[in-house]
């Protein structure tokens, strides 16, 4: 998931008969990337980072914060984001004694 952090609201309200005039701001904002992983019963971790999500984060997000909450016989379901599908983190995740599953979404 994405936060840009700079956007501003695009509808405003008036008083009845008027309008509202303003001028939209570029935007300069930051952008803030999170990523997460849950369970059926609770989050297990969640990652923040400046900025968009790329191979070399997911991998730092796997190894740092998922591979310690994962048990064995545990199923991780990816998505087919090519940040996902870098090569070494199908192995990684399988050396904990877990599965590796990829999603492939319909409408991608």
């Amino acid at each position: 998931m994405g936060v840009l952090l700079g956007l501003t609201r695009t509808h405003a309200r008036s008083d009845r008969g008027s309008r509202v005039y303003d001028f939209k701001p570029y935007y300069r904002g930051a952008k803030v990337s999170v990523i997460g992983a849950i369970s059926l019963k609770k989050v297990l971790t969640v990652m923040t980072l400046n900025g968009s999500m790329d191979g070399n984060a997911y991998k730092v997000f796997i190894e740092h914060f998922l591979l310690p909450q994962l048990w064995v016989g545990a199923v991780v379901v990816m998505d087919n984001l090519p940040a996902h599908q870098i090569e070494g983190i199908k192995p990684l995740i399988e050396s904990k004694a877990c599965k590796c599953s990829v999603f492939v979404s319909i409408f991608s």
